[in-house]
Parts: C-alpha cells; sequence; structure tokens
C-alpha cells in the first residue's frame, strides 16, 4: 500500500554531517540526508492515515521502521560508515541513539565509542544540554 511502492534508493541530496563534544569528552554526531517532500498536504495527511491504520491492524508501533530494516541497516547507514571510515571519526565504532525519517529528511545521531583526543576536544563544537538523547 501507500510505502510498499515507494522508491527507496538514496538521494542525491548532500548528506549533512554534523559533531559536537560534551565535557565528559563523549563524542555526538548526527548524519541528515534528503529532501523536503512537495506532497500536497491533503495526500500526505491521507498516507499518514493509511499508515497508522496499517500499524493499528499490524501491533506494529507507531516509530517502527518503515522500511522494514533492522537497526543499522540500509543505504543510509552504510554511507555514514564509509564517511566514518574517510573521516576517521567514532573509530572504534559508534551506538545508534534515534533514527528518524519525516518530511523527506532520515537522519541518525549516534555517540562513538570512543573518547574525543585533546584535538578534538578543541576543534569540535561543545554539545549542549539538549543534544544527549
Amino acid at each position: 500500500m501507500g510505502c510498499s511502492s515507494t522508491d527507496h534508493r538514496r538521494s542525491a541530496a548532500p548528506a549533512i554531517f554534523t559533531a559536537c563534544v560534551h565535557p565528559d569528552q563523549s563524542k555526538q554526531f548526527s548524519y541528515r540526508k534528503g529532501r523536503p517532500l512537495q506532497i500536497e498536504h491533503k495526500v500526505m495527511m491521507q498516507r499518514m492515515a493509511t499508515e497508522r491504520q496499517m500499524q493499528r491492524r499490524s501491533g506494529r508501533p507507531a516509530n517502527a521502521d518503515r522500511y522494514d530494516k533492522e537497526m543499522g541497516e540500509g543505504p543510509l547507514y552504510d554511507e555514514l560508515a564509509e564517511l566514518m571510515q574517510t573521516k576517521q571519526f567514532c573509530k572504534e565504532g559508534y551506538f545508534e541513539l534515534d533514527s528518524s525519517f519525516e518530511h523527506g529528511y532520515e537522519r541518525i545521531i549516534g555517540e562513538c565509542n570512543d573518547s574525543a583526543t585533546e584535538q578534538e576536544m578543541k576543534k569540535l563544537a561543545l554539545c549542549g544540554p539538549a543534544d544527549r538523547l
């Protein structure tokens, strides 16, 4: 139905990677990609209503991944892994704090398993209290 026929390939839109560091030297990042949806309001509301009905029938929570992927799977995760390797960021991996898809944007928020180096502490912006999920 609604989303099952939608093409879920990665868009050519540029990705936005932001990172910050907490006073305890933990590193947090956000990776976002997509384009704003250009859908008439009425059509979008109809799709949302259909999704809610399907979720109620299937017993899936409202925040379940709409692409039926396991956490950490999919093209955006592959792109993020490549970026992490290129930037040498999160050298010991990361854990996912949150992920979402809304208004045409897909986003992953994570925290590195390794602590920030002195150089990273100086280079990265300081995370604010609202950044810790």
